[in-house]
C-alpha cells in the first residue's frame, strides 16, 4: 500500500503538477521548500501512510495565501 501511495504521488509530481501549473498560467505555485508533493514523499516514506498522508494534508491546507506561517513540525 506504500509502495502505491508513493508511486501515485510520484506520478502527480512528474505529470499532473506541470499541467496544473501550465493550466492556471503559473511557474511555481507551492510557497514553501520542499513543495508539498515531495514533503509528501518524504513523510509517506518516513511515517507511513496515515500519519505522513495527515501531515501533507495539512501542509496542503496551509499552502494559501491568507494561511498563518507553517508550524513546526511541517516544515521538514
Amino acid at each position: 500500500m506504500k509502495k502505491t501511495a508513493l508511486y501515485l504521488l510520484k506520478i502527480y509530481k512528474i505529470f499532473i503538477s506541470p499541467i496544473l501549473h501550465q493550466a492556471l498560467g503559473v511557474k511555481h505555485a507551492c510557497r514553501y521548500l520542499p513543495t508539498c508533493s515531495e514533503f509528501a514523499i518524504i513523510h509517506v516514506k518516513k511515517d507511513g501512510i496515515v500519519i505522513g498522508g495527515f501531515k501533507s494534508l495539512l501542509r496542503v491546507l496551509y499552502c494559501q495565501p491568507f494561511a498563518p506561517s507553517l508550524p513546526r513540525f511541517l516544515k521538514k
